[in-house]
């Protein structure tokens, strides 16, 4: 194989702690039904901005209107990208790794800002830069049902869950049975959606039906932590051919705390079609393995689990540092 050419799906949270390493700024608008000022950053954005595609070559001197970069069209001066430090560098440097042996790459995420008062001019330009100058695919999310997915589910089920943190007695049925859930289906559909729309079957018909194309091209979706856990399974049902791998930045729990979810067979399954499901530590892995056979009864190998009439690799991939890039540098 020579060429990869992946999809990387995140969401990015509102706190400090998230992934990307961009963010959208809005200037106040002139003359468009846009925005009225500028807004906070709060949710942070993944792309990579040292990957840039160049714009089409433009006429000297050019009049038309349409002929201008979009990043200098009256639509495209009311904002500007910048970087963003709190981005999940862990992730960011992994993939930058791989540069010299990624044909192309794409990124699927969230911007840095509230979104509803975005007018349809506005949301084409910034689609059109992010594609063209950042290798970036926008997710457009409601604010309220940002706000339900992360800061609810995510933020007050998932994340506890995961991480042991389980009330002895809940007086509500908030950690039990969260309400948000649909709005985490409903943004999960959201990214896959972006993903199918971005996704390129032919190269993937090109890899099945030719035994050593010159270069082969493989396509791959990369699903990033537990705020998409449902993502390859919605993204399976259009592409079902399509290579997905999940990988999860988070622990994962045994299964007696796991099972307190009342959506946990629905996760579970999301996870399951990925090709590929990786984890940080090999104890992370064996808790997710031992959780699906008590769960869903299915069987599980040390290096994965059989999944009906296919088997998904479960393996330890712990992003660390990068050590031939630190002696490059030296």
């Amino acid at each position: 194989m020579e060429h990869v050419s992946p999809l990387f799906a995140t969401l990015i949270p509102r706190t400090p702690s998230g992934f990307g390493e961009a963010k959208i700024k809005i200037s106040t608008p002139i003359g468009f039904g846009g925005p009225s000022g500028p807004f906070p950053p709060t949710r942070q954005r993944a792309t990579d901005d040292h990957a840039h595609i160049p714009l089409r070559s433009q006429r000297k001197n050019a009049r038309s209107i349409a002929r201008r970069p979009h990043s200098d069209s009256p639509i495209g001066r009311q904002y500007h990208v910048e970087s963003n430090p709190h981005g999940n560098g862990g992730l960011i440097n992994a993939v930058k790794s791989l540069d010299e042996r990624l044909k192309r790459k794409r990124w699927v995420g969230t911007l840095g800002t509230n979104t509803d008062s975005f007018k349809d001019p506005l949301r084409r330009n910034i689609d059109y830069r992010m594609v063209e100058e950042y290798d970036s695919s926008p997710v457009w999310i409601p604010d309220d049902e940002f706000t339900q997915h992360y800061d609810n589910f995510c933020h007050q089920v998932l994340w506890p869950c995961l991480h042991y943190v389980v009330p002895d007695a809940p007086k509500t049925k908030t950690f039990y049975e969260s309400s948000s859930y649909k709005q985490y289906v409903s943004v999960n559909q959201r990214f896959a959606d972006t993903i199918i729309a971005n996704y390129q079957e032919g190269d993937i018909s090109a890899l099945l039906c030719f035994l050593f194309p010159s270069p082969l091209t493989l396509v791959l979706v990369w699903v990033n932590d537990y705020h998409l856990m449902l993502v390859p399974q919605l993204v399976r049902a259009k592409l079902p051919t399509a290579i997905i791998g999940f990988f999860m930045h988070v622990a994962f729990p045994s299964s007696e705390i796991f099972r307190c979810l009342s959506v946990r067979e629905y996760l579970l399954r999301g996870m399951l079609s990925a090709d590929l499901i990786g984890f940080q530590t090999a104890n992370y892995a064996r808790h997710f393995r031992q959780t699906v056979s008590r769960i869903l009864a299915l069987e599980t190998l040390p290096k994965g689990i059989q999944v009906d009439d296919h088997f998904v690799d479960v393996g330890v991939f712990p992003v660390g540092i990068d050590v031939k890039a630190l002696k490059e540098k030296r």
